[in-house]
């Protein structure tokens, strides 16, 4: 009982330690002073000598589109997924998402989206993970693994906006 609590608590320890991790950049953007230009309710930002608007986190998540039929892509943070069975925490697991949608329209709903996007994510991974269904024994089967965020993603974003998902990245560390 007290190596399962143990192990429980190890787990939560591993995912708090990732996440502080992934928090440090931009925290120490905000303490270099950079801060997002601030604009007035219903103003959009200035124009830059591109013609554009000033890019900001969400547009450098997005690749492609600039020609007519070129594909878009939706460049996903790492997400870290922890592998719980019943004998408790076995693995931590990073998965790195590319998702292509149709066009620059369907990436900025999905943008407005994200919280929602990689909660649903995570909920369709995060069991399948643990009950080994989205397992071939230790190793993660990238197959079901896809399908499982693509119907995610149609329930969230909508199936007309979301062309493909693209398992960029996989890593997986035993505890």
């Amino acid at each position: 009982m007290r190596s399962r609590i143990f192990n429980h608590f190890l787990t939560l320890a591993v995912c708090v330690a990732f996440i502080a991790v992934a928090a440090a950049p931009v925290v120490a953007r905000a303490a270099e002073g950079a801060a997002p230009p601030k604009v007035e309710s219903g103003e959009k930002p200035k124009a830059d000598k591109d013609g554009g608007g000033k890019k900001d986190k969400a547009d450098s998540d997005v690749t492609g589109g600039k020609f007519a039929g070129d594909p878009v892509y939706v460049h996903l943070q790492p997400m870290i997924l922890p592998m719980i069975s019943d004998a408790g925490a076995e693995q931590i697991v990073t998965i790195l998402i590319d998702v292509q949608v149709k066009d620059i329209t369907a990436a900025d709903a999905m943008h407005t989206m994200m919280p929602r996007v990689k909660d649903a994510i995570f909920q369709a991974l995060y069991g399948g993970l643990g009950d080994g269904s989205l397992r071939f024994g230790q190793t993660v089967n990238l197959p079901k693994v896809k399908i499982k965020i693509a119907k995610a993603l149609d329930k969230t974003v909508g199936a007309e906006k979301v062309d493909d998902v693209l398992i960029q990245a996989v890593a997986q560390r035993v505890l």
